[in-house]
C-alpha cells in the first residue's frame, strides 16, 4: 500500500555519529630524522584489511576524552606507553559522515621511537615506521601519487618501502602533517595510480 500523500512524512531519523580518535606518533628531535608509526591492519578484520591507518579507534565509555581514546587504542594495538611519550593536542574533529563516524586526529611526540610491538595480530598486522624527509619518505617525489578508484580521484597516495601504500583518510591526514611541518604536499599533479585490489576493501 502506498503511503497517503496527506499524511506528513515521518522525520528521518540520522543515525548517531559515533566518535573516534587516531594517534599521530612523531618521534625524533630534527625534521630530518623525524619518523611516525603507521600499522597494516590485519588481513582478515571486516573493516578496511590490509590498509594502512594510524593507531587509534572508536571512543569507549572509560575514555575521559579524544586524547584518553587515541592513547588507550595505541597501547590496545602497539603497546605504545602513554608515560614514554608527549602529547602536544588534539587537532579539530573530522567528520566521516558516510561512516557515521568524525574523527579526532591527537598529536603526540617523543625524542625516539618508543618500544613498540603488534599487540594483536588478528588486529594488526605490522607495523611501520614513515620517515618524514629524505629518501623513502613521505616528503619523497619519487613515493608520491594521486590515488584513483574506478578512474575517480581519492586524494594523495604514498607509496612507502615495504609495500606500504598509504591512501584515503590516513594518507590525507599525512598530507596535513606535511604542510604544518613546512614540508610540501602531494603535488597536483603527481602521478596518477590506481588502488590495488588488495588495498582497497
Amino acid at each position: 500500500m502506498s503511503r497517503d500523500p496527506r499524511v506528513p512524512a515521518p522525520p528521518r531519523t540520522e543515525r548517531p555519529m559515533r566518535r573516534s580518535a587516531v594517534l599521530i606518533h612523531v618521534a625524533g628531535t630534527e625534521i630530518h630524522d623525524a619518523q611516525l608509526v603507521l600499522e597494516e591492519r590485519g588481513r582478515t578484520m571486516r573493516s578496511q584489511p590490509g590498509q594502512f591507518s594510524l593507531p587509534g579507534g572508536g571512543r569507549d565509555p572509560g575514555d575521559q576524552d579524544d586524547v584518553d581514546t587515541a592513547l588507550r587504542e595505541a597501547r590496545e594495538e602497539t603497546g605504545l606507553v602513554a608515560a614514554d611519550v608527549r602529547v602536544l593536542g588534539a587537532f579539530a574533529p573530522i567528520p566521516m559522515p558516510w561512516r557515521s563516524q568524525v574523527v579526532t586526529p591527537v598529536l603526540s611526540w617523543s625524542p625516539a621511537p618508543p618500544p613498540l610491538d603488534v599487540q594483536d595480530p588478528i588486529e594488526v598486522e605490522r607495523l611501520v615506521w614513515a620517515p618524514l624527509t629524505g629518501p623513502g619518505s613521505l616528503s619523497d617525489p619519487a613515493l608520491q601519487q594521486r590515488g584513483e578508484l574506478d578512474g575517480r580521484g581519492v586524494g594523495p597516495l604514498f607509496d612507502l618501502p615495504g609495500d606500504a601504500l598509504v591512501w584515503g583518510f590516513t594518507a590525507m591526514i599525512l598530507e596535513q602533517v606535511l604542510i604544518g611541518l613546512g614540508l610540501d604536499p602531494v603535488p597536483p599533479a603527481a602521478p596518477a595510480r590506481e588502488i590495488p585490489p588488495e588495498r582497497r576493501r
